[in-house]
């Protein structure tokens, strides 16, 4: 069999990877309610590292009480939580892919906070109002993502992913249409990147240069100033490969509202990022649904390519492809946002209705 691309090793700064596929950050809605990783958990990510995934990010992690997504969601914002890392990074090293979980701060979108705090303050739904962030709790805020890679590190794993992207904290940051504040963090590319910037500058000096940092962030934005944002991506860019990040995934602020039959759709404006700045390692995520999707973002340049509803789908997927299977089974119908609220365990229509299936031929 001819060897694909996407099966050729790959070597980072600190971190080797066995091929290009990553599994991009997915909230797999199976942590238990006390942010712990479950059975279910675990075996998730041991079968993505048996089928052919060199690189599996977790779903985003907190670190902070006040910035918690949703009610399963993994914590590692005390020591409490450091083991259950260490137990899964050895899972995943068994079969010789790598384990960086993402960090991340949800900023106004945080559940079970009363006083909510965002980049500027600004109404939100449901009647809500945020405040604006003081700079003495965006120091505590950069001091809490460089203790949650500290803890981390303690537990063997790979490196961490800082969560810049899909409207959490750190991407309102650098995202003009959030960020209207008028001090340090506000108003050039350099203020709006500035709280990234520190937090990468905190995890060198307390992990060591050498610990992998990866950056997951918005390619793109609902700012009417396109064009200015594209130019300070190409600054953001370039300072992150200054400080050193190991890895940039691009991904976007609107793939839920993709077309259905729509693929690749970041390739575009990711190509022209990737040829800007071409010094520092990317990786792309978005519509990626077939081995020629995964051979064409790394034939535009990419180091990487990543995948989410695809695995979601199909947790055997990329070994299904390189036996010369056809496409994903992903019909980008979203329902995975939702169907682990009614039916606890189940994130793929598919596999619902293949177990449902099966429960009434057991009758």
């Amino acid at each position: 069999r001819f060897m694909s691309p996407i099966e050729q090793p790959l070597e980072l700064p600190h971190l080797t990877l066995k091929n290009r596929i990553i599994r991009s950050a997915t909230h797999s809605f199976l942590p238990s309610e006390d942010g712990r990783m479950t059975d279910e958990e675990y075996a998730m990510y041991e079968t993505l590292a048996k089928n052919g995934v060199g690189l599996i990010i977790t779903g985003h992690c907190c670190v902070d009480p006040l910035g918690r997504a949703n009610k399963q969601q993994v914590n590692i914002f005390d020591d409490s939580y450091i083991d259950q890392f260490r137990k899964a990074a050895d899972l995943v090293h068994a079969e010789g892919a790598r384990f960086v979980p993402q960090i991340s701060h949800a900023g106004p979108r945080a559940v079970g906070v009363d006083d909510l705090a965002d980049v500027t303050a600004r109404d939100l739904k449901k009647n809500r109002h945020a405040r604006e962030l003081t700079v003495d709790e965006i120091h505590r805020i950069v001091s809490n993502f460089v203790l949650a890679a500290a803890r981390l590190k303690y537990a063997g794993v790979d490196g961490i992913q800082l969560h810049a992207a899909h409207s959490y904290l750190l991407s309102r940051f650098l995202d003009p249409t959030f960020n209207e504040r008028t001090d340090d963090y506000g108003g050039s590319a350099e203020n709006r990147f500035r709280i990234v910037r520190e937090i990468i500058e905190g995890i060198h000096e307390k992990c060591g240069d050498d610990f992998p940092v990866l950056v997951k962030i918005n390619l793109d934005t609902k700012h009417e100033d396109h064009a200015g944002y594209h130019d300070a991506m190409v600054y953001m860019l370039r300072e992150l490969h200054r400080l050193g990040a190991s890895l940039v995934e691009l991904s976007g602020v609107d793939f839920i509202n993709q077309p259905k039959d729509a693929t690749l759709y970041y390739l575009e404006e990711g190509t022209a990022l990737k040829s800007a700045v071409p010094e520092q390692a990317m990786s792309l995520v978005g519509g990626v649904r077939s081995l020629s999707d995964m051979e064409t973002v790394l034939a535009h340049g990419f180091e990487m390519v990543s995948l989410s509803r695809s695995l979601i789908a199909e947790p055997d997927f990329v070994t299904k492809v390189l036996a010369g299977g056809e496409k994903s089974t992903c019909v980008s119908c979203c329902r995975c946002f939702v169907l682990p609220e009614m039916h606890k365990g189940m994130r793929c229509v598919w596999q619902w209705k293949k177990a449902r299936a099966a429960a009434r031929a057991a009758r």
